[in-house]
């Protein structure tokens, strides 16, 4: 029984540094990272931001693995609690919260697997001595970011609900 209280103790406190994680790195590349970037001269800006993208990207698929397994795990401990006879509000929470959390992996392979490597191809190509950000890559970070921006805005939302889901 010590055994069950600890990995579920240990369930739980990985599944809120995966939140963290993975929101932090949202709310840091948007008011952090972004913004410094755009101090730097155009073709550095442009290597440094992708380099930014793919670390932040790494990060994230981590932590969304990690929020995916140890929310099972939350739901299985809790449900050996309560013999798995949850209230109403209960299940309604934790719908939104699931569908919720599965628009945010939505954005994110937008961003990973449609956005990423057109920037990826056109950071590629760019010139050393570029003086502005070109269109068509400019554009695709605009996408990008407006995916992140979204998810900057479901995040704090999902967090809400999962302190919904303990109290209830």
């Amino acid at each position: 029984m010590a055994l069950l209280v600890f990995l579920h103790s240990l369930s739980l406190w990985l599944h809120v540094i995966s939140l963290g994680l993975w929101i932090g790195g949202i709310v840091f590349f948007l008011f952090v990272f972004g913004p410094a970037v755009h101090a730097l001269p155009p073709a550095t800006a442009i290597r440094v931001l992708d380099r930014g993208r793919r670390s932040f990207q790494s990060l994230s698929w981590v932590a969304i693995n990690l929020l995916l397994i140890t929310g099972v795990f939350n739901l299985i401990f809790r449900g050996m609690g309560s013999g798995f006879l949850f209230g109403s509000g209960y299940y309604m929470i934790l719908s939104i919260k699931l569908l919720l959390y599965l628009a945010m992996v939505f954005h994110h392979c937008l961003q990973a697997f449609k956005y990423g490597p057109k920037i990826a191809s056109l950071t590629a190509h760019g010139d050393e001595d570029i003086e502005s950000w070109p269109e068509p890559l400019l554009a695709h970070w605009k996408k990008w970011f407006l995916l992140l921006k979204i998810n900057a805005t479901l995040g704090p939302i999902v967090l809400l609900l999962g302190l919904g889901l303990s109290r209830s």
